[in-house]
């Protein structure tokens, strides 16, 4: 699929440079939150399609330096979330059950990628990225039912909403003709906007269960 380029060159950097910093920002604060609530900020799942998604983007397919330098430091973030997942899900899951489903996840996701950039002759990875950052998305709406506001912040959420935001918009800019790369950036934009919802809602409600307690 030819690039078209609706946005000018400038604008379309600006936008690349905007979803490397919103989304380095998301990483560093899901990081912080997940150390100071000892919880990880992200799903297991998620984590694997990411952190394969940036193995091979940074280390074997490489096609933009600017690409490759993101891809790596997203990698080396997703390390540190990766370890807080194995490292807090400890006191749920025995490790000889976690690790070997940790390890099937990755593998999983990389043979993934690979076929799909294969079968869709998709070099720059673009349908894998937007599959992976939907289903974040819906994993995410997911998280607060499953463990509260652990690991998660409202600011989390607006930083991850901006950055897809950015990464959409620049996909449209390049594919306006596919049909699947704007379903599915529209579906992650409903999904985050529902989750930013979730989570306002989830922290007026802890404000006011904690504001009661210390009244008693």
């Amino acid at each position: 699929m030819a690039m078209q380029h609706l946005l000018s060159n400038q604008m379309e950097l600006f936008l690349q440079y905007g979803l490397a910093i919103f989304w380095t920002i998301t990483y560093i604060l899901i990081i912080i939150q997940g150390f100071k609530d000892r919880a990880c900020g992200m799903p297991l799942a998620a984590i694997c399609a990411n952190i394969t998604w940036e193995f091979l983007f940074a280390f074997v397919m490489p096609f933009h330096p600017l690409q490759m330098v993101i891809s790596l430091v997203w990698f080396l973030l997703d390390c540190v979330i990766l370890f807080q997942g194995v490292y807090f899900a400890k006191r749920q899951f025995p490790p000889r059950l976690l690790l070997p489903a940790i390890f099937s996840l990755l593998v999983i996701s990389l043979l993934l990628h690979v076929g799909m950039v294969v079968e869709f002759h998709d070099q720059e990875g673009k349908y894998t990225a937007f599959g992976i950052n939907l289903m974040m998305s819906i994993l995410f709406i997911k998280l607060p039912f499953t463990q509260g506001l652990k690991g998660q912040t409202i600011y989390i959420a607006y930083y991850k909403m901006i950055g897809t935001l950015c990464a959409s918009i620049l996909c449209y800019s390049l594919y306006p003709d596919s049909f699947l790369l704007t379903i599915m950036c529209v579906l992650v934009t409903i999904a985050d906007i529902v989750y930013i919802a979730i989570v306002h809602r989830a922290g007026l409600v802890a404000g006011k269960v904690s504001n009661l307690n210390m009244n008693r």
